[in-house]
């Protein structure tokens, strides 16, 4: 299964996100994430990506700009997210 990140993920963003995608990444084990268009992300959607990593078995990151992956180390959670440098 594949989720596309539009521009932007944060709060105002989150809820909608999360309903796009909720039934997806539940059916799914493997979870390719493309973060190409991604150009702004806060706390929410840190979460909710957390939240859609813990339910896949496989997860592969497609794209990650700067903004994500300073934002996940900034907040410890690159680990967590599966992010490579």
């Amino acid at each position: 299964m594949q989720i596309e990140l539009g521009e932007s993920l944060d709060v105002s963003h989150v809820q909608q996100a999360k309903a796009d995608w909720e039934a997806k990444v539940a059916d799914a084990s493997s979870c390719v994430i493309d973060a190409s268009q991604l150009s702004r992300i806060d706390g929410a959607g840190l979460q909710l990506l957390l939240a859609w990593v813990l339910t896949c078995d496989d997860v592969e990151w497609l794209n990650v700009p700067d903004c994500l992956f300073i934002s996940a180390q900034q907040t410890g959670m690159t680990t967590l997210l599966k992010l490579h440098s």
